[in-house]
């Protein structure tokens, strides 16, 4: 079940390789096209409106939550997603009457985009479909293939955006400079002539907002939660009926935790979520068990074996196999077919299916993970590290993060901690046992974490003398967009694993490694051989 392979390993495919639930349909490929055609439209048309102080917030919201949903391969029903066209098209039409009355009642000239599919009453999924195919057909004409790696990166700046918005709003806070700076990069891809060097400086602002509002989310958390603390994690289960929850939605897991206080109820987390265990006011909760399974990339396997219901947070679904259907619940405003949507925050139906299901019969016994820590020690390690690099101790650094635990990257990190040479030091943030050239900080899935350290070694050395490498083995919607905040904080090699199709579209991996040299994993020796070269 592990995608996350090397070159000496047996493993070369998973569950989503083998049994095609992570490839996107064709017939679903032409209708997003149709979708982000009028959406990047719209964005022109929006920010004309908002030039003459008019604004809605109806409109943004269908913004965010259509582009958020296009982040992993979710099947949509046609009927979904002719909804979400027929809304997005309708926000277009009025926005266009709306901005040209406007600028025709205060004699101001207008810009218009031209409507390239005209919908009427009687809307044509069929002809929706090839209008789609006919786009994706003349994009790829006009666009050589560097401008669409730069486009695909964009796109994937701007989902991330959108979810980070949608959080935040969950906290009842908002930040439209982030949203209408998304809205300007969507705009901006109606022209297809601008050059890539202007692209890429469009990215890299585009970039630090992004990395902005990720930390404002973070201290809105931390504002919400409390401090986070190290914490041991258990991989344990026990007798009794039990609910998963995936994702990154903090506010959701506490929305979980508060319907199912004082109830018979074991509460797991799925993913991601596994952070949710180091903030005290979630920790408070007794019915926090644990956390189940190994993550995003097998999830196929995590849901199928998981005797209990499983709630996907906003943003977190991916393709849904049968093994699970009529368990799976979700937040989502579009739900996929067989998957049941919570409203409200209602979480009944979750806790009846909890109920329902036959839940653990007697529990497992696994092995705990401790992770989280403390400002102070990362700090002085931090510190310890800086008089190394002046002293010409250390003239390579790397930055192993955001860890799945495989069996297959235990081994392979076994082996490149072990070969670092006298002058390579390396900064883990698993719980592998550290050589001598070696720290330690056990903050498995935590990205400001790996923030927090470029930040400090940038603020307090004034001259850079040694390479910063990263490597990263955690594929999921985030993984992307942290990495370009991670380049602009001063990371010359970043070492990526080999994600599953259910979790990155393997065509945007090759547009990251096109534009930004993002290398990928192979072995211990070869990438060694690279760093130190």
């Amino acid at each position: 079940m592990f995608y996350n392979y090397y070159q000496f390993d047996e493993y070369n495919f998973d569950s989503c390789v083998a049994k095609g639930v992570c490839s996107t349909d064709p017939t679903i490929s032409s209708l997003q096209e149709v979708i982000i055609m009028y959406i990047k439209q719209l964005a022109f048309y929006t920010l004309k409106l908002k030039k003459r102080g008019v604004t809605n917030k109806v409109i943004k919201e269908n913004i965010l939550n259509t582009l958020s949903g296009f982040v992993s391969n979710t099947d949509y029903s046609k009927e979904q997603f002719k909804n979400i066209i027929l809304t997005i098209y309708e926000n277009l039409r009025q926005s266009k009457i709306l901005y040209e009355r406007i600028c025709k009642n205060n004699n101001l000239s207008t810009e218009k985009l031209e409507l390239q599919i005209k919908i009427s009453k009687k809307f044509d999924m069929n002809e929706a479909i090839k209008q789609g195919e006919k786009e994706f057909i003349k994009k790829n004409k006009i666009l050589d293939r560097r401008h669409r790696h730069i486009f695909e990166i964009m796109f994937v700046l701007i989902k991330n955006v959108c979810i980070n918005l949608i959080q935040l709003k969950s906290y009842g806070k908002e930040n439209d400079d982030a949203y209408y700076s998304m809205l300007q990069v969507l705009s901006m891809m109606n022209y297809k002539k601008t050059s890539t060097d202007n692209l890429k400086k469009i990215i890299k602002r585009f970039s630090l907002i992004n990395y902005k509002l990720v930390k404002l989310l973070h201290q809105t958390e931390i504002e919400t939660y409390g401090k986070q603390e190290p914490v041991e994690v258990s991989f344990s289960t026990r007798n009794g009926k039990a609910i998963l929850v995936s994702g990154s939605n903090l506010k959701e897991l506490e929305d979980v935790l508060k319907a199912t206080k004082g109830l018979n109820l074991d509460v797991y987390t799925h993913g991601s979520m596994i952070m949710g265990h180091t903030y005290p006011k979630l920790k408070a909760y007794k019915q926090l068990r644990g956390q189940f399974g190994l993550g995003v990339e097998n999830c196929l396997l995590d849901f199928a074996t998981f005797p209990g219901s499983i709630l996907m947070t906003k943003n977190s679904l991916q393709n849904i196999e049968y093994l699970y259907r009529g368990r799976l619940f979700t937040t989502d405003i579009n739900v996929p077919k067989g998957v049941a949507q919570i409203t409200d925050k209602d979480f009944e139906p979750l806790i009846k299916s909890a109920f329902d299901a036959k839940g653990f019969a007697k529990g497992q016994i696994r092995d705990s993970l401790k992770i989280g820590y403390q400002d102070e020690i990362v700090e002085n390690r931090v510190n310890e590290i800086i008089t190394k690099i002046n002293s010409r101790d250390i003239r390579h650094l790397l930055i192993i993060g955001i860890l799945n635990h495989t069996s297959l990257q235990k081994r392979y990190f076994s082996r490149l901690l072990k070969s670092l040479s006298a002058n390579t030091h390396a900064i883990t943030l698993s719980t592998y046992t550290p050589s001598t050239n070696t720290f330690q900080i056990n903050s498995s899935y935590d990205f400001m974490l790996m923030y927090k350290i470029l930040e400090d070694l940038s603020r307090k050395m004034s001259e850079k003398t040694f390479d910063i490498s990263i490597f990263l083995t955690k594929c999921d919607k985030y993984a992307l967009s942290n990495l370009l905040n991670l380049k602009e904080l001063g990371a010359d090699n970043i070492f990526l694993s080999h994600c599953s199709p259910i979790s990155i579209n393997p065509m945007i991996i090759e547009a990251f490694k096109d534009i930004y040299d993002i290398k990928t994993i192979s072995t211990p020796k070869d990438d060694l051989d690279f760093i130190t070269g």
